[in-house]
């Protein structure tokens, strides 16, 4: 195979100026945003658990009493009218709020004046890192979230007996200090409830309480050759040479191995999956990473920067979502504010599952384990939902997840009665736990396990059916979704009124198709005749159509109506071609999908981060690579931030694992039964080579191509 330089590394001439530009690190569970201050570093740190609230029942005993009324009136036209009972009757309480532990700040007392600054991020061995020279002193800071040791490893050293250097500790929780030696000790409790940052007349969007979540943080000096004394909630250190810490938070071993020893242990940990995936499709430019930014920002071509970005995907991959932890949310594990952009919680309706496209292709499979356990907790907890609101078996979940896995529709405020008004347009999706099985079934086919099969899929998909059999009912000889809505898209009735909600929207169609088509097969496999095979056989072919609307788009609705918006940012009409498989072998249904794509992109869609990778993925199925590439590119120019976080506008990390899923649809697919290898390759990336994407049935694939042609190829376990 092709060997280039390739060496992965992010590097910056100056501190942070804003949260979108600190370096993350993380460990799945505890994250770290190293800012790089000269005399006084800030570190923002955050743990996987610590939301606000506590385990409580926030479904709606009421809704079920409207259902059939809503639906009456769905059938008869009158979907304003639906909405607003909708809204006023069917909603549940708003999730709660993944919340900021704190910020370590670390104070040296040599000054501002300093030289050969540099602020850099290691991704072949998930280390950050910060050096400068002050006074003709060198000093250099390292940093590193271990996962076998669930603590972040802090390392100061100067060339030089240092200043003193003080570190402390703040938060926004409530919290209390103990000084115990040469350790700082964190009892902390989050708040009881937090409102979501978009309602915006709250008289007390933050309660502290008592019944909020406990935990503690534990600051440790490992190691120093200088002199140490802790007063005021803070622990000084004098003319030192090297310092060593390490913070942790909720998962607090007792004993920490040395500096040297967790370093080794964090590096292997984390090559053993990051070093299972390369691609190289141009020489790396020794610039600062924001300078690459920029000139690609003024159309200079960079294209190794796109395989920076797609191996940084990978890093944040790793660094937000391990084995025994939680997925990771919209924000990855990173998060700075009490009350975040959308909680910073799992948004279900596209968000949760753009974040794990890529596990799969992209050889990350030690990182899935976290969404497939969350996805039993939303089975367990959607089951109650799916009877409380809707009188069904089975399980179902709204499109707002938190810790606590409440499944409920959202829009009604804590502490009030009825969802608030525009509510609707996002809250009430019911789909979401269907959607999710989607990457349940990807697991076993991309890692063929009959034990798997049997003890989760199968029970996990008989579940989803029994509420999709539930939810289903007829409507002039066909079976129909009803309330249904296409997530957080209106569209205009006949006499001119906004509406959201009607009947048998595609994404609902296809996710149903989805899921009956995949426990088929699972009950194929497992030579199971299980009853919920007759229900399918007598609801699937009088299922509501797929639907072509007058301008040869696959429609979004059961009407052929106009969008309110026609360049929203959500696509959700096209799942059935990706993240789905449907239609991968109906042409006329692909063009009805592309040409529904172009007239959202005439029309201004595409432009949020995430949106746009969506934009990519599905040009990339559809064999387009230019279109594919132009749309990487305006993810890289307008979408990004300085440290490469997605921009949706602000940071959700969605954006940065649907674009890494994009180009590797762009350079191989495995869909449908067919593996297309270089479907999507653009004439900018002449030549280059990948190694270890993933194709179905535990095979990999090594791809060497040259002036856009296929050089050689390796298929292998």
């Amino acid at each position: 195979m092709l060997e280039k330089y390739n060496r992965m590394r992010m590097y910056y001439r100056q501190p942070a100026g804003a949260w979108e530009e600190t370096l993350p690190v993380g460990n799945g569970s505890l994250g770290g945003m190293i800012w790089g201050g000269v005399s006084e570093e800030r570190i923002g740190l955050n743990e996987e658990s610590v939301w606000s609230g506590y385990e409580r029942d926030t479904n709606n005993p009421e809704a079920y009493r409207y259902l059939e009324q809503s639906r009456r009136m769905i059938f008869e036209g009158d979907y304003p009218g639906a909405e607003e009972l909708i809204r006023r009757h069917m909603l549940g309480e708003y999730n709660e709020s993944y919340l900021p532990v704190g910020n370590l700040c670390i104070r040296f007392s040599h000054g501002e004046g300093h030289k050969a600054y540099e602020r850099s991020l290691e991704l072949e061995t998930a280390e950050a890192s910060v050096s400068y020279t002050c006074g003709g002193v060198s000093y250099r800071r390292e940093y590193f979230v271990s996962y076998p040791q669930k603590a972040m490893y802090i390392r100061l050293t100067a060339s030089e007996k240092m200043p003193s250097v003080t570190v402390s500790f703040d938060s926004q929780l409530p919290m209390t200090v103990k000084e115990t030696g040469n350790e700082l000790q964190f009892e902390m409790r989050c708040f009881e409830h937090v409102d979501p940052h978009y309602i915006r007349n709250s008289e007390q969007p933050v309660i502290t309480g008592t019944k909020g979540k406990r935990f503690t943080a534990r600051l440790r000096l490992l190691r120093t050759d200088g002199v140490v004394s802790c007063q005021n909630s803070s622990m000084t250190v004098e003319n030192a040479t090297e310092i060593v810490f390490a913070f942790s938070a909720v998962q607090n071993k007792e004993h920490l191995p040395e500096y040297e020893q967790a370093k080794a242990e964090h590096i292997a940990d984390y090559q053993a999956i990051y070093r299972k995936a390369e691609l190289f499709l141009g020489e790396q430019l020794e610039l600062p990473t924001d300078e690459r930014l920029k000139r690609l920002r003024e159309g200079k071509e960079d294209t190794g920067l796109y395989a920076l970005y797609f191996q940084y995907g990978r890093y944040l991959m790793i660094s937000s979502s391990r084995k025994g932890g939680l997925p990771a949310n919209l924000q990855g594990i990173w998060n700075w504010e009490v009350r975040p952009p959308w909680s910073s919680n799992w948004t279900a309706n596209i968000n949760l599952e753009m974040n794990y496209w890529p596990v799969q292709s992209c050889n990350l499979q030690e990182c899935v384990s976290p969404y497939l356990d969350f996805l039993q907790k939303v089975r367990k907890n959607g089951s109650k939902t799916a009877k409380t609101h809707f009188g069904c078996r089975g399980f179902c979940a709204g499109h707002n997840l938190d810790y606590w896995c409440a499944c409920n529709p959202v829009g009604i405020p804590y502490g009030q009665n009825e969802g608030e008004p525009g509510s609707v347009v996002w809250g009430f999706f019911v789909m979401a736990g269907a959607w999710m099985c989607q990457e349940l079934w990807k697991q076993y086919e991309y890692h063929p396990d009959e034990t798997f099969l049997k003890e989760q899929v199968y029970p996990t998909l008989r579940e989803a059916v029994l509420f999709l059999i539930d939810w289903l009912v007829p409507y002039q000889g066909k079976w129909v979704t009803c309330p249904s809505t296409s997530p957080e898209n209106r569209f205009f009735t006949a006499d001119g009124k906004p509406a959201v909600a009607a009947m048998a929207s595609a994404i609902d169609l296809a996710i149903i198709r989805e899921v009956f088509q995949n426990f088929r097969k699972t009950c194929r496999l497992l030579k199971k005749d299980d009853s919920c095979l007759s229900d399918i056989d007598r609801i699937e072919p009088d299922l509501f159509p797929f639907q072509i609307g007058k301008h040869g788009q696959l429609q979004e609705w059961c009407g052929d109506f106009e969008e309110k918006d026609p360049g929203h940012r959500h696509l959700s009409h096209l799942y059935g071609l990706f993240p789905g498989e449907l239609f991968e072998h109906d042409e006329r249904l692909k063009e009805a999908c592309r040409k529904a794509l172009e007239r959202r992109l005439e029309h201004g869609g595409g432009q949020t981060g995430w949106s746009c990778a969506w934009v990519i993925n599905l040009y990339a199925v559809l064999g387009d690579a230019e279109k594919a590439y132009e749309n990487l590119q305006k993810l890289l120019k307008n979408s990004t931030y300085d440290n490469l976080w997605d921009a949706h506008p602000p940071f959700q990390i969605d954006g940065n694992f649907g674009g890494i899923a994009g180009i590797a649809n762009m350079l191989v697919q495995d869909r449908d039964g067919e593996v297309k290898l270089l479907p999507a390759l653009p004439r900018a990336w002449k030549d280059g080579y990948v190694k270890g994407l993933c194709l179905k049935n535990n095979k990999k694939i090594d791809i060497v191509w040259e002036n856009g042609n296929l050089k050689d190829s390796r298929i292998y376990e």
